[in-house]
């Protein structure tokens, strides 16, 4: 369940550094010395996020990054191309190579942690799908039951509709039901966002509170990776109700 960060540098020491800063996000950190290198460990273990040196001897970050975007295996990885030339050309051929974020040397160890967990937030809506799923869910808050109507799911967490949202960051413990197949999931969460009223308005979306998985179990995972595969192939081919029930034939 763990994001895999991949950092790139002919330097041992800026490899170092990186994870060193790297240490407080909980994430599986691979390394590599060269451009060549990265290609090879991008093709087999697909990291969710690469940090990419700029100046490097066999092939530099800009076309390293520039291979990336143009394969559709790799083109949704995000990058983040790091460099010491803090111009605004060096900057604009990173992001015309496709970067997606450009930082500069020496890094700002706030500064990296921001741009790394914004676009780990963006790899998860690209790489995981979410499917509706309208369910009874109860929340264990501080002794306290409460139940709420879930609208959608993915395999990284649920969100419940809501007018009166918990505060970010709380951890709480979530009970519900995967309707097809039918499993009872009981998990750890946390409040990762919470989407106003306003928000509903300009976003089109439901206000409440997107929980995210902090201890799911493979078993249970298994279950809503299948009920989300239904859904969307029930989808594909017009199977659901109003409410957005799926109904097999």
């Amino acid at each position: 369940m763990k994001s895999k960060i991949l950092i790139v540098d002919d330097l041992r020491f800026f490899l170092d550094v990186q994870r060193s800063m790297l240490s407080q996000i909980d994430c599986d950190i691979l390394t590599a010395r060269s451009g060549l290198e990265a290609l090879k460990i991008i093709k087999k273990d697909k990291p969710q996020l690469v940090l990419l040196d700029y100046e490097m001897p066999d092939l530099d970050g800009g076309k390293t990054c520039e291979i990336l975007k143009k394969d559709p295996r790799y083109k949704d990885i995000p990058i983040i191309i790091i460099s010491s030339e803090p111009s605004d050309d060096a900057k604009q051929k990173c992001i015309s190579a496709g970067a997606d974020q450009y930082l500069t040397k020496p890094v700002d160890q706030k500064e990296l942690i921001e741009a790394v967990s914004e676009l780990l937030k963006v790899r998860s809506s690209l790489y995981y799908p979410r499917a509706t799923m309208r369910a009874e869910v109860y929340v264990r808050f501080e002794g306290e039951v409460k139940k709420y109507l879930s609208v959608d799911i993915s395999v990284t967490g649920v969100f419940l509709e809501s007018n009166d949202p918990l505060a970010p960051n709380t951890t709480v413990s979530l009970h519900f039901t995967i309707p097809t197949p039918k499993r009872d999931v009981k998990v750890q969460t946390r409040v990762s966002r919470v989407l106003t009223a306003d928000e509903m308005e300009q976003y089109g979306v439901f206000p409440g509170m997107a929980m995210e998985f902090l201890n799911l179990d493979l078993e249970d995972r298994k279950y809503i990776e299948q009920y989300i595969d239904n859904a969307l192939k029930m989808r594909k081919h017009d199977l659901l109700d109003k409410d957005s029930n799926i109904h097999f034939i």
